[in-house]
């Protein structure tokens, strides 16, 4: 395996992370910020009112990109099982 293929695997690994990832992640905490702008101007503190619908939308996240993060999955480990006998040969 050449340096330039570990370092093209390696970068494409950590981009399907990084955007797998940010699918999940960028809307509970636009949800989060909202709530706790919501919290700090009527001042309730309560705990679960920050919890409970990050954790609602972080799994209507999962069911609505479901398709798309197995699908960017599934594409990589295809490019990775292409890039595989270059590895050994």
């Amino acid at each position: 395996m050449s340096p330039e293929m570990a370092t093209e695997l390696i970068a494409n690994a950590v981009y399907t992370i990084i955007e797998m990832i940010l699918v999940l992640i960028v809307p509970g905490l636009i949800l989060g910020i909202a709530v706790a702008i919501i919290q700090g101007a009527t001042s309730i503190q309560e705990q679960t009112l920050t919890f409970l619908p990050r954790m609602l939308l972080t799994l209507l996240m999962l069911v609505f990109a479901g398709h798309w993060l197995l699908r960017t999955l599934i594409e990589w480990f295809e490019t990775l099982k292409f890039m595989i006998p270059g590895v050994f040969g």
